[in-house]
């Protein structure tokens, strides 16, 4: 099928939050024939190669169109980029749809564009006629927005393209079951496409797309809402008593807050705009524009006011290959965590709710585990949560801040409900379809990880583990029932998990869960680690369905409840009960902990001899 995009490329600077607003009214207005353009803040297209096709532009994203005795037709209504940023570097990428889609033969309805270095052609199908695309077997499947969607990667050879005709990859996300409204989480999709090694590349187009192949049919598509920048919260921002005006350093006061609120608290500063320093570091323009840190004591430094004493920090980065890079984050002088990157396609890593000095501090990131076989290659560092400070401001926040704010400081909330999901038999690639609903609900996870499944084709699951906040536990290095194993046998499993653990990703475990739950006193004897069991529901069974499984985990749960399940190969059916369960629990007031914010919060100490924990009063 042609794919060639033709006329005016719209270039957008997209400033943390762009919800794409209707506007003003527009005249409704038919095309019969090809054209391409910009209309009511969206940019538009009718292609075809030959036959009869119509396309009413209507106000905002909405449009109508049919056509019969086609060859290959195209319509479609979203937004143009100027191929400069990544979906990472965009923000949160969503359409909100709805479509009166009437297909006779062959036609997809789906979110639709292009990427850049490398060229790409990609779908999100959502609904399709005859035929169901793209005709060739998956590379496995995601959950994302309630639905399961099978993903492929095609090559098409000297084709039409935006570049010309050329050879170039196409990413095709394909709904298992046909839907014509919703919500697409277009980030989500580039996300699950990159942990399966499909590269994304430099957004250039994303749009609503209806189209047909050798077909006739119609569609009203009566909602097409594209929004770009995440959740936002600017205006809330600015109204809450000029905090964030406060946070910008007082230079531009409270009428500030706003602009800064609508990324939700979040700060970003490019790695190359600091202060550089060490005996080998420089910036560098590829595979971004940052800073490469070569040696020990390679660093970058900029003054950032705090106004709030915790935050989210993220850095953006890769190694120079394969080889775990390490890059410290400090503080005020202060060590206060490691960034971790094994290889070298560039990624976010998080390290989540850092205390840290209030004021006026030194931010360093800085490499001090060099040996010699990795160079740390940085990018951007993001802070996110508590206040959400801007860098510009050097102390003057606080008297911008009287005026309705000191810095922001919302009261927490009281602790309320408590459950904590945990998952046995990881790492897998099942796993990271739980990390996907996970993600979608913004619900942090323990995962008890067998330590032969811990090797260098995991290691990028577990990453994704530890910068969503997720934490990891021991469940063994080989699963054997422990209760017919000896005392050094038992150390032995222990210690060998918590090894790999460790040494692939840098974090300690403080959690045990014996294969099979069995336990003896040799077993409590030799395994210096709390113990933990849960709630089941015999997910480990196939004959047990998901919504079996999530019924049984939703009339055993109260406040304090553990909940075992198990993220093993092909376990798709708890993938699937998880939204029900999350929703569920959600609208009862639960909150999703891990095990030691659990017992944190609880105010209670795990380490007690002889004691499975399977509940935290």
């Amino acid at each position: 099928m042609r794919r060639k995009l033709k006329g005016i490329v719209l270039s957008l600077i997209l400033v943390l939050q762009l919800a794409v607003p209707n506007i003003k009214a527009y005249a409704a207005e038919t095309l019969y024939d090809n054209r391409t353009g910009t209309q009511d803040g969206y940019s538009f297209e009718l292609w075809k190669d030959y036959g009869n096709t119509s396309m009413t532009l209507n106000a905002g994203g909405n449009f109508e169109c049919s056509w019969s005795n086609i060859g290959n037709a195209l319509f479609r209504k979203g937004q143009k980029f100027d191929s400069t940023r990544t979906y990472s570097q965009m923000g949160n990428i969503s359409v909100e749809y709805g479509c009166n889609y009437q297909p006779n033969g062959n036609s997809y309805l789906c979110v639709y564009g292009w990427m850049k270095n490398p060229l790409v052609e990609y779908y999100i199908v959502d609904s399709w006629g005859s035929w169901r695309p793209p005709g060739a077997s998956p590379k496995g499947q995601i959950t994302v927005d309630g639905g399961t969607y099978d993903v492929y990667e095609t090559t098409r050879y000297n084709q039409p393209s935006i570049e010309g005709n050329t050879t170039f990859q196409q990413y095709w996300s394909v709904r298992t079951s046909k839907r014509t409204s919703g919500t697409i989480s277009v980030t989500e999709h580039f996300k699950a496409w990159e942990r399966m090694g499909m590269r994304c590349g430099n957004l250039y187009e994303t749009a609503l797309t209806v189209e047909g192949y050798q077909s006739s049919g119609t569609a009203n598509v009566y909602k097409n809402v594209l929004t770009i920048g995440g959740n936002g919260g600017g205006n809330q921002g600015g109204n809450q008593g000029g905090n964030q005006g406060g946070n910008q350093g007082g230079n531009q006061g409270g009428n500030q807050g706003g602009n800064t609120g609508s990324s939700g608290g979040d700060t970003t500063v490019q790695c190359e705009s600091m202060s550089i320093s060490g005996p080998y570091a420089g910036k560098i323009g590829n595979p971004f524009n940052g800073v490469a840190l070569y040696a020990n004591n390679d660093a970058v430094t900029y003054n950032q006011y705090f106004g709030y004493g915790t935050h989210d920090f993220t850095l953006r980065a890769c190694s120079n290959n394969n080889n775990m890079a390490r890059v410290d984050l400090q503080i005020g002088g202060e060590y206060k965590g490691t960034f971790y990157y094994g290889g070298s396609y560039p990624a976010e890593y998080t390290i989540k709710n850092v205390s840290h000095k209030t004021g006026n501090q030194e931010v360093k990131l800085i490499v001090t585990a060099d040996d010699g076989n990795w160079d740390a290659y940085i990018d951007y560092f993001k802070i996110s949560g508590g206040s959400g400070e801007s860098s510009g401001g050097n102390g003057g926040g606080n008297q911008s801040g009287n005026q309705g704010g000191n810095t922001g400081y919302v009261q927490p909330q009281p602790t309320g409900k408590l459950v904590a999901l945990t998952f046995d038999d990881g790492p897998s690639s099942t796993t990271n379809d739980v990390l996907d609903v996970l993600e979608r609900y913004d619900v942090k996870a323990t995962f008890f990880l067998i330590g032969q499944n811990v090797n260098s084709n995991t290691m990028a699951t577990m990453q994704r583990q530890v910068r969503m906040g997720c934490e990891l536990a021991n469940h063994t290095y080989t699963h054997e029932d422990l209760a017919y194993k000896s005392a050094q046998d038992i150390k032995n499993q222990v210690e060998w998990c918590s090894s790999a653990i460790k040494n692939t990703v840098g974090v300690d475990v403080k959690f045990f869960r014996a294969p099979n739950l069995s336990v003896n006193n040799t077993v409590y004897q030799s395994v210096d680690l709390p113990f933990i069991q849960g709630i089941t529901c015999n997910d480990w069974e196939s004959y047990v369905s998901a919504q079996q499984r999530a019924n049984t985990v939703l009339s055993s749960v109260q406040d304090g409840s553990i909940v075992l399940l198990h993220d093993f190969q092909g376990n798709y059916n708890t993938v699937q009960a998880l939204p029900t369960i999350i929703e569920s629990l959600k609208n009862q007031g639960y909150t999703f902990v891990t095990l030691s914010e659990l017992f944190e919060r609880k105010g209670v100490n795990p380490n007690q001899e002889y004691k499975s924990w399977s509940r935290v009063p």
